[in-house]
């Protein structure tokens, strides 16, 4: 079982980035001008990538190292692909 808590950290940043994909757009209006996309992309996904990338350095699988290091850069990739579209 804690071989699997990168991998579940891994999981839970993608279902959070998801969820905030599919939250409408003014939700958090009151309180900043951010979307929730963006939110989750700049603090978020950030964290838990970060979080997952230690643990995931201890159970030594390099696919979840790379999908981690991915979540963590999960801004400038969006970024990146919002500018060639």
């Amino acid at each position: 079982m804690k071989k699997n808590i990168s991998k579940k950290f891994f999981l839970l940043g993608l279902t959070i980035f998801m969820i905030s994909y599919l939250l409408p757009i003014d939700i958090f209006e009151s309180y900043t001008s951010l979307r929730p996309t963006g939110l989750t992309l700049m603090f978020v996904c950030p964290i838990i990538g970060l979080i997952g990338l230690i643990f995931e350095v201890k159970e030594k699988d390099r696919l979840f190292i790379v999908l981690n290091i991915m979540l963590i850069l999960l801004l400038p990739i969006a970024i990146f692909i919002g500018h060639l579209i």
